[in-house]
């Protein structure tokens, strides 16, 4: 619960157990960190990393760290300590329901999707490779909501969901949903699902909508 604020999601694995992870941590001074991550691959073995990465952003977050430096740290503990070969994508932000602003930082994660109105754009982001893979500095970006807002994580499983057809569910499909006010995480699952038709879902997927 966030004054001002509404968030949703939900997360659906490919088989029993998946690789995506989304969380909220409170943080100091009516702060909350908003993360959602990805690791490659699907099944026990992307769930048991994404445990231990789990850990790792709950252990970090509460230290007043910022997001480009959580994710560092991150980094740097999958390089030392977990060779796995495998790597893991996230995006870790902070929201300050005060000042309406979110600070954001991104490893190799599909850019967010913010709609003022009806006008919706990608968060780009400068730098920042996946983690598990080499030494990376991670770019920092703030914005600042207006009071009719929809701000969409969501993991390559969403946008990459394919039908019949072998055509993608695509970011403009996204861009349409994002841009209607009454979206809601319900809705875009159920029209994935529509999408998808009766092909096999191929990928975990998850969707965090911040309103």
């Amino acid at each position: 619960a966030l004054p001002g604020f509404r968030l949703e999601a939900e997360c659906v694995p490919a088989g029993a157990v998946g690789g995506d992870w989304y969380d909220y941590i409170p943080l100091a001074d009516g702060r909350v960190a908003i993360v959602l991550a990805d690791v490659s691959g699907k099944g026990m073995p992307a769930a048991l990393l994404m445990s231990a990465v789990r850990g790792m952003v709950r252990s970090l977050a509460p230290l007043g760290s910022r997001p480009g430096e959580v994710l560092a740290r991150v980094n740097q503990i999958l390089l030392d300590d977990v060779p796995t070969g495998r790597y893991v994508t996230m995006i870790y932000a902070v929201l300050d329901p005060t000042w309406r602003t979110l600070t954001f930082a991104s490893a190799g994660h599909p850019w967010p999707l913010l709609c003022h109105g009806t006008d919706v754009r990608p968060l780009h982001t400068d730098a920042g490779m996946p983690l598990g893979l080499l030494p990376c500095e991670f770019t920092e970006h703030t914005v600042k909501f207006c009071h009719d807002f929809r701000l969409l994580f969501y993991t390559d499983g969403i946008s990459e969901e394919l039908n019949r057809e072998d055509q993608e569910f695509g970011r403009d499909r996204l861009t349409e949903f994002v841009a209607t006010h009454d979206c809601s995480v319900s809705r875009l699952m159920e029209a994935i699902k529509e999408f998808r038709g009766n092909c096999a879902q191929k990928d975990d997927a998850t969707v965090i909508l911040l309103r």
